[in-house]
């Protein structure tokens, strides 16, 4: 969805709140989204609890209908780069046992740090030339839900260190074949959306926490 209608329901200052929106709000390593509402620019989208806050650069009154719209460009391009930080999670997480201990995700480069004792860029560099003849073959991106109880029985969905979801009843799965990880945020419908990763740079941070920095081509 790119477009849509809805009322403002919370207006403080420059920050709105709308009983709807297709703003995917800032967290989790995404950047929060921008774009327009009434032709206003939408400077930034954070997520407070439940709800989105709109960073507006002007103003709106409580009850205004408004319609908005997603700055789509940049909202795809974190698109692919979350499907290619599963991919590469996925692939590091079954094959070698780490985890991924933080990520930024950005418009043109993205970064991943994760659990490996000694840093072997060759075999890293191994796993990217798989990612990218997975994507080369294409896939369908499933979401789905399971609850709670049901999805903790699978190991194998907890790919971040010490990050366990939150305490709901329902867990929203991204599953992209070979990984699948309880997420809230935006994905591709297919794999070969993402296009080519190249790693740009390797980094040691710290004992046992490396960290790569990918672009997508």
């Amino acid at each position: 969805m790119k477009e849509f209608q809805a009322t403002v329901v919370n207006a403080d200052g420059n920050k709105i709140i709308l009983d709807q929106t297709a703003f995917n709000g800032r967290g989790g390593g995404l950047p929060g989204d921008v774009g327009w509402i009434n032709e206003i620019a939408v400077t930034d989208s954070i997520k407070q609890g439940d709800e989105i806050i709109h960073i507006i650069d002007g103003e709106l009154k409580v009850g205004q209908k408004v319609h908005g719209k997603i700055d789509w460009e940049k909202r795809y391009k974190i698109m692919r780069m979350h499907t290619a930080a599963h991919l590469l999670i996925g692939l590091l997480a079954n094959k070698e046992g780490l985890l991924v201990t933080g990520n930024q995700l950005g418009y043109e480069e993205s970064r991943m740090d994760f659990n490996m004792e000694v840093l072997d860029r060759d075999k890293i560099l191994g796993y990217v030339d798989e990612a990218n003849s997975i994507i080369s073959k294409g896939g369908k991106v499933k979401i789905y839900f399971l609850k709670r109880d049901e999805a903790l029985k699978d190991k194998g969905l907890i790919k971040m260190a010490a990050a366990m979801p939150p305490e709901v009843d329902e867990w929203r799965i991204v599953d992209i074949g070979i990984d699948k990880q309880p997420d809230g945020g935006v994905h591709v419908a297919d794999l070969n959306e993402i296009g080519r990763i190249v790693i740009t740079k390797f980094e040691n941070k710290g004992k046992s926490n490396r960290r790569l920095y990918f672009k997508l081509e």
